[in-house]
């Protein structure tokens, strides 16, 4: 009971939307937490615990696409909650160190140090790969067959199996694949990275003098010398693991030549300031500003019926957790636009909300915006370590 407690609270911290049940976890609190999580112990103790299909829902992506997104109930959640607590520790023992993606104390600003180090050591060849599909299209029997090397117990084997074949339900219809870890999952980047493991481990194997840098199914490879023999290598790995290269966003590149983008972040080997000497430099990508941009433009709107400091403060969380994700780089360029940027849409929006023309520089100067409203604006670097 006490892991169910613990899941239970780690669910209800993470405020996700419900499942095909339509109940929440506020729904759940009021009908006791206590009486669920009890009856929720006593279906697994009694094996008659069933996970019901997760809601499938799409989320636009920038390119105009969708992603598809899987919500378990909550029930199913706290119950997966419950699984990944249990075994993580097992994997985590044996996963190799290039890995960052969805791990306890890693993170991906540790990745993106990580090929700065290495790009200033002169793996400046790289390979900027994208596995095509790769939650939904891990393969259910192999992924299993890897899990039971690790872990004895039938009772938890079972339960991932039930996971892995509980399927999606969309417009009505349920379906059931043999490949796929749905990504909404509790335990579906934990299963995802117990299979792209053999990426890792296979590349170790074959490859020691290049680096393999992989954040979830988001990978780069660092090589002093020619590319496109690490790219065929790397082909014939994935095509191994019944894996698939997106071609459309792999590919080979020159370092030196040219920036790559990895994480959110641009990177580029180039002169430094004194030009003795060529240094990694890396910074927020194109792609990155344009995203904060258009979530500081959908806050300001001047069209929204509410107050300034309503603004402040729905827009202050999303500036500060931008910065504080590319402090690390060389973003004081990008910082300065940013800060410019958000300054001036809190000014339009109390210029056009009073009906006035121009711009708010005399009427709302910085002072007003950062002393008087608080509009965030530390935008200092850091060049401290990112600790594990």
């Amino acid at each position: 009971m006490d892991v169910l407690k613990k899941s239970w609270q780690k669910v209800k911290t993470n405020h996700g939307a419900p499942g095909i049940d339509g109940k929440s976890t506020k729904d759940i609190e009021e009908e006791g937490v206590d009486d669920f999580l009890k009856r929720t112990q006593e279906e697994l103790r009694g094996k008659e615990y069933r996970p019901s299909p997760a809601k499938r829902v799409y989320i636009p992506k920038p390119d105009g696409r969708r992603r598809p997104l899987s919500i378990p109930t909550v029930k199913d959640r706290v119950v997966q909650m419950a699984l990944k607590l249990v075994i993580e520790p097992i994997f985590e023992a044996d996963f190799e160190d290039n890995s960052y993606g969805y791990r306890p104390k890693r993170s991906a600003q540790q990745a993106a140090l990580e090929i700065r180090k290495y790009l200033n050591y002169g793996l400046t060849n790289v390979v900027d790969a994208d596995l095509e599909d790769c939650f939904g299209s891990i393969p259910h029997r192999e992924l299993l067959d890897m899990i039971a090397r690790r872990i004895v117990d039938g009772k938890v084997l079972h339960l991932i199996k039930l996971f892995l074949k509980a399927g999606v339900m969309e417009e009505g219809q349920v379906r059931v694949d043999e490949r796929g870890t749905p990504q909404g999952g509790v335990i579906s980047p934990l299963l995802a990275n117990i299979y792209l493991d053999r990426i890792d481990k296979g590349w170790k194997s074959i490859n020691k003098s290049t680096r393999l840098i992989r954040y979830a199914d988001d990978l780069v490879i660092l090589t002093r010398y020619r590319a496109d023999k690490t790219f065929s290598k790397l082909q014939q790995l994935t095509t191994k693991l019944k894996l698939r290269l997106n071609q459309e966003k792999t590919r080979i590149v020159d370092a030196e030549k040219e920036s790559f983008d990895f994480l959110g972040y641009s990177f580029k080997k180039a002169l430094n300031r004194g030009k003795t000497k060529m240094v990694t430099y890396f910074w927020p990508s194109q792609k990155a500003e344009k995203s904060i941009r258009g979530k500081i433009r959908k806050i300001t709107n001047p069209a929204r019926p509410i107050k300034v400091e309503e603004v402040i403060k729905e827009l202050d969380p999303v500036i500060r957790g931008w910065v504080n994700y590319f402090r690390i780089a060389n973003s004081s360029k990008k910082f300065g636009k940013i800060r410019l940027y958000g300054a001036n849409k809190v000014r339009k929006f109390m210029v056009r909300r009073k009906n006035k023309s121009g711009y708010g520089y005399k009427e709302y100067p910085d002072e007003y915006l950062y002393r008087g409203l608080g509009l965030y604006r530390d935008y200092r670097l850091s060049w401290t370590k990112v600790l594990r």
